[in-house]
């Protein structure tokens, strides 16, 4: 039986992954939310931001993939935390710097969430890309 976070945290990439409004994806992150992005392929430096810039960058986000998938393989539950161990595949609709567009990503990813009131606090990610495909 899944807990309230767990499904809470399935509705999330669902939605992420259907490109849902932006009001849509806001519901499920407290106010106070943060994203934290460990040093990675794609974010050589890691990240962290609230959730006004999280919400900016779902926005500027949107259409820059033609298709995106989470394949959820693993979830502890501990209370208000939760750990995710996920696969993600996405294609790219357009081209960004060296990927052009229908690039394939695949990134094996462990994801630790925090919750407050029932939502999310806290996500920080360990993104583990494979290697994107040589030009040429």
């Amino acid at each position: 039986m899944r807990s309230t976070h767990e499904r809470v945290v399935r509705e999330l990439l669902a939605a992420i992954e259907a490109e849902a409004p932006v009001e849509t994806v806001a519901g499920f992150w407290h106010p106070d939310a943060e994203q934290v992005e460990l040093p990675s392929l794609m974010r050589p430096a890691g990240h962290r931001r609230g959730l006004a810039e999280m919400l900016e960058g779902y926005r500027a986000g949107v259409g820059f993939l033609r298709s995106q998938a989470y394949d959820v393989l693993d979830v502890v539950d501990d209370g208000e935390r939760l750990a995710v161990q996920l696969r993600w595949t996405a294609t790219t609709a357009v081209g960004a710097g060296a990927l052009p567009a229908g690039t394939e990503l695949v990134a094996h990813v462990a994801v630790f969430y925090e919750f407050r009131d029932g939502l999310v606090l806290r996500q920080s990610s360990y993104d583990c890309y494979e290697p994107l495909p040589q030009a040429g």
